[in-house]
């Protein structure tokens, strides 16, 4: 061994220790943009899940009202109404324009019992209320009150 098999010794030592340098900086390289890809993807996660919890409280909202919708509707065209409620529109399609002291009076029943039941049948859209300044509130049958009396056979 002479001195020029230790020069080729640390030539061959020093380029392998700038090889590796390299290759360190390179997989630093590589695992810090993993690390920023990991972050980001985090952040949509949680965003999305988010934004998957208020989809899902539109979709409760949204099936609750079409539930109404369709005990609205089943009302209207399937099942009866209450007998008062009958009643009620059917004195409304003889006598449009009425107060509701004159439906109550006219059907022998409480004041605030017909109050309440033609504000049920207002909001089923069976009935139509008039308001004007001075005058008292009247009450007529809706175009869906006069189809449910007719679908039901209750107009003479």
């Amino acid at each position: 061994m002479g001195l020029l098999d230790g020069l080729e010794k640390l030539i061959n030592e020093h380029g392998s220790a700038v090889i590796l340098k390299e290759r360190i900086a390179l997989a630093n390289d590589k695992y810090a943009a993993l690390e920023k890809k990991l972050s980001d993807s985090e952040l949509r996660a949680k965003k999305l899940e988010s934004e998957n919890d208020c989809l899902r409280l539109d979709l409760g909202k949204a099936e609750e009202k079409n539930r109404n919708l369709e005990e609205q509707l089943s009302e209207r065209h399937g099942n009866r109404l209450e007998k008062i409620r009958e009643e009620l529109l059917q004195m409304l399609a003889v006598h449009p324009g009425v107060t509701d002291e004159q439906l109550s009076n006219a059907m022998k029943q409480n004041l605030q019992i017909i109050k309440f039941h033609l504000t049920e049948l207002k909001k089923s859209q069976l009935v139509s209320l008039a308001l004007f300044v001075g005058s008292p509130a009247l009450w007529s049958l809706a175009h869906e009150g006069r189809a449910y009396l007719i679908s039901h056979g209750l107009l003479s």
